[in-house]
């Protein structure tokens, strides 16, 4: 029997209230982007969901989501906005997504601080954010209807997420992700900097580096390619091709494209093809 939008509201709410969420009922802006509000305990404060439904959305059809990463905290858009992004292309529409772009107090490099417990931003997504959005709407709530797409920082956390939970994600698309901390080119006193602000300690971010965790874990995406790799020119772009390397010598299938230096925001014209990949065209 198929759950309908009060009743899939309600099932929101109960369960952040379970797990420590405060929910506020949602609103829809000017560009009929649905916002809900949630004061979470793995976050430094309150945060905000944004989700862009498709234009012919039922209630009682079945739709895969994607999640838009976002690159800076909170509600800033220096380098665009992915969601826009996405309606711009009407990649919704075109691909039948639910589009979902969740908020955090800091850049979020999709990882739990090693220290600092309201700097839990995976497990926050992972039990606030998407069980938020699957009783809110009418999603596919498996993995084969959960999408990851992100660039710099996100792109980082779109691959780390995929391969630590590959059987919560589908798919995974980086372009031109924060790969210097991991791969380089780095001065080792920058990345311990780092390690310290967004990790807490070296430990931690082992079990977030994406070279670690493709040598540790990538078999388990199996044979399909499940991770688009997307480089570009620039300082991130030896990381990157290091990383394409590395991925071809543990023999992890994926798509790799490398294109020369575009300017690092949403809006430089990759969505379109990122997206293709992930829905499998």
């Amino acid at each position: 029997m198929e759950k309908d939008p009060t009743l899939r509201t309600l099932l929101a709410l109960l369960a952040c209230v379970a797990i420590g969420v405060k929910a506020v009922a949602e609103e829809v802006d000017a560009n009929g982007i649905h916002s809900h509000v949630v004061e979470s305990v793995f976050q430094g404060s309150e945060t905000t969901v944004r989700v862009l439904l498709p234009d012919d959305y039922n209630a009682n059809d079945r739709y895969r989501v994607l999640y838009v990463l976002p690159v800076v905290a909170k509600d800033d858009q220096r380098f665009g906005d992915g969601l826009l992004e996405v309606q711009k292309h009407n990649l919704h529409n075109t691909h039948r997504l639910i589009c979902v772009s969740p908020e955090f107090t800091e850049m979020s490099w999709f990882a739990d601080h090693a220290r600092n417990p309201a700097l839990r931003d995976e497990t926050h997504f992972l039990n606030v954010v998407l069980p938020l959005v699957d009783e809110s709407y009418a999603t596919i709530a498996t993995q084969e209807g959960r999408l990851l797409v992100g660039f710099s920082k996100s792109g980082w956390g779109a691959l780390s997420l995929l391969l630590r939970n590959p059987d919560l994600f589908h798919r995974a698309t980086g372009w031109d992700t924060g790969i210097r901390v991991d791969t380089g080119p780095i001065e080792e006193a920058d990345r311990q900097d780092r390690i310290d602000r967004i990790w807490g300690t070296r430990t931690n971010f082992e079990q977030y580096r994406l070279s670690s965790l493709i040598k540790t874990r990538g078999k388990a995406l199996g044979e399909e390619a499940r991770i688009f790799y997307f480089n570009t020119g620039g300082r991130r772009a030896e990381g990157g091709a290091i990383f394409h390397q590395l991925m071809v010598e543990q023999e992890i299938a994926h798509r790799y494209v490398f294109e020369p230096k575009i300017p690092h925001r949403w809006d430089s014209g990759w969505m379109p093809e990122a997206v293709a990949f992930l829905v499998g065209n």
